[in-house]
């Protein structure tokens, strides 16, 4: 398999897992918003509490991949499967 079809194979498997890592983690917010919440405030607050979930979900999918990303890095040796290069600090 050459270079570029794992890059292809990568990028798509991650991205759909992100995109599932995304949406499990709105609909939890989401819930989680239901069960508290939502008793509370009134139902005009619905809006901002949708807006607020999508964007937690977003940061908390983002720091989630990146750690899930350097625990496969290291425990399958995707570098090395790939034929990438691990990015070297600048001095």
């Amino acid at each position: 398999m050459t270079r570029g079809a794992k890059t292809a194979i990568f990028v798509v498997v991650a991205s759909l897992a992100n995109i599932l890592m995304t949406g499990v983690i709105f609909l939890a917010c989401l819930g989680l918003y239901a069960l508290t919440l939502a008793k509370l405030l009134a139902a005009s607050a619905v809006m901002w509490a949708v807006v607020a979930c999508f964007v937690i979900s977003l940061g908390a999918t983002f720091v989630l991949y990146k750690k899930l990303l350097t625990i496969a890095q290291e425990k399958f040796h995707l570098e090395e499967k790939t034929g990438f290069q691990a990015r070297r600090p600048r001095d």
